[in-house]
């Protein structure tokens, strides 16, 4: 009885519901599925649910039961005015990115996923929006907003590791709350041996601080690895906007001053670069990820007409994904790309295709599938096309056995056979996220006869 008999969520636990005709009787599952209905009214709204009879009558004579469940869920609530217990200078920015509007049907999802929203801004230390069902005004229920704004400076460090780039370290300053508009800045300092970087990032909340707003980017950045030794330094402008799919559009304007030496190739080029770029990441929010993908596909290029030095076209686009069934899981993964150039030594080497390595091909090294020249130095490549398959088996309590197989290619025209890999490894899942170690064995031609991998970090 009550509101909830014509909710579809009820009446769709009431087809799937634990108790049917015929089954065992078991007492364990009798208080799950009364619980289920009790769970489902709170998430719902139904706060005054309760129930007006729940027994189970025994016939021993006949090895038989009837169980009575009569559940009256009451009216609906609704979301009521947010309250702020505390005066901060964020609070107009929080009620942009509100999940629902006073006078909605309660709903458990989205009030979670306006606490996460909320967390997800970076201006506060801690956040969380509880409803007040106490002082509930007929059926509105007044939503208690709590907020302590984060302090006006922090610092993050951090490490990875991975054979591609040995021991990586990460420094980053905020300042989350630069004036009453609700600016922001951040600076980065991301260094290996092979390769560091530094970056400022100056962010302007436009509708709302999280997926619409404006951002102005600096960055250097130095390489020399393999037969790449470059510097890097660009100025980007860019414009976010998270679309109504849930994919975040960016449009940026960069300008992009790179030199240095490609294989024998000393280069420099200056760019102003266009582009648009669309991307997408969705995961369950832990550290050891246990369901998750990530998509990017962008568009960039330069022209001379507009005072770049070169004539560049690049499209290019990736995704990965990660799903769990019964603890055992299955990572995908595929890259594609392309420039369109009167030549290959036109575009900067940063651009440029390569493949191999722990995110790539793996039994490969890193950045090792590419053409080259007469003298066997690197040149990059015009194309990328790689795909990935790996399955993990669980052994053990956060132990799992990797198998994967890898093929690719960086070329000018496709003409030369796919780069395969396969091999083996062992899967962690550390406190700090997960800890990878493989074993590649190149299938088609390489130097190596394998290639450990050994990577510490996020899966995304």
């Amino acid at each position: 009885n009550g509101e909830a008999k014509n909710d579809p969520a009820f009446n769709a636990l009431l087809d799937t519901f634990l108790l049917e005709e015929g089954q065992v009787l078991n007492h364990g599952r009798y208080e799950e599925a009364k619980n289920t209905l009790t769970l489902l009214a709170q998430r719902r709204g139904y706060f005054d649910a309760t129930f007006t009879k729940s027994s189970v009558d025994v016939f021993s004579k006949t090895n038989s039961a009837t169980v009575y469940l009569g559940f009256d869920s009451g009216p609906r609530y609704k979301f009521g005015k947010l309250h702020f217990m505390q005066d901060v200078a964020a609070t107009p920015f929080v009620k942009q990115i509100a999940t629902f509007k006073e006078g909605d049907y309660f709903l458990s999802s989205k009030l979670s996923k306006f606490n996460n929203r909320i967390n997800e801004t970076g201006y506060f230390s801690n956040a969380m929006v509880l409803p007040d069902i106490e002082n509930k005004k007929g059926l509105a229920i007044p939503m208690n907003v709590f907020l302590t704004m984060r302090p006006e400076n922090s610092v993050n460090v951090g490490f990875g590791y991975s054979t591609d780039e040995g021991l990586r370290g990460k420094l980053r300053w905020q300042h989350p709350w630069v004036n009453k508009y609700g600016h922001s800045i951040e600076s980065n300092l991301i260094a290996s041996v092979p390769k560091q970087e530094a970056s400022i990032k100056y962010k302007i909340p436009l509708e709302d601080s999280l997926y619409n707003y404006f951002s102005i980017n600096t960055g250097y950045k130095m390489r020399d690895q393999n037969d790449t030794d470059t510097q890097e330094y660009l100025v980007g402008f860019n414009r976010h906007r998270k679309l109504s799919s849930n994919w975040l559009r960016t449009v940026y304007i960069r300008y992009d001053n790179e030199s240095g030496i490609q294989g024998q190739q000393d280069f420099s080029t200056e760019l102003i670069l266009p582009g648009v770029s669309f991307s997408r990441l969705r995961t369950d929010g832990t550290a050891n990820v246990q369901w998750g993908d990530r998509q990017r596909i962008y568009v960039e290029g330069a022209n001379k007409i507009w005072l770049s030095s070169e004539n560049v076209l690049k499209v290019y686009a990736k995704t990965k994904w990660l799903r769990t069934y019964y603890g055992h899981q299955f990572v995908f993964s595929a890259e594609a790309g392309a420039i369109q150039t009167d030549s290959i030594y036109n575009v900067p080497a940063s651009m440029r295709f390569f493949a191999g390595g722990d995110q790539s091909v793996r039994g490969f090294d890193y950045e090792s599938i590419a053409p080259k020249d007469s003298q066997d130095y690197l040149i990059g490549g015009l194309y990328l096309a790689t795909a990935s398959l790996e399955y993990r088996f669980p052994i053990a309590r956060n132990w799992k056995i990797a198998f994967f197989g890898d093929t690719g290619t960086a070329t000018d025209d496709f003409s030369e056979k796919m780069s395969i890999g396969a091999g083996s490894g062992v899967v962690w899942a550390s406190p700090i996220g997960p800890v990878r170690v493989y074993v590649g064995v190149p299938l088609s031609e390489s130097e190596n006869d394998f290639t450990i991998h050994f990577m510490i970090g996020p899966e995304f």
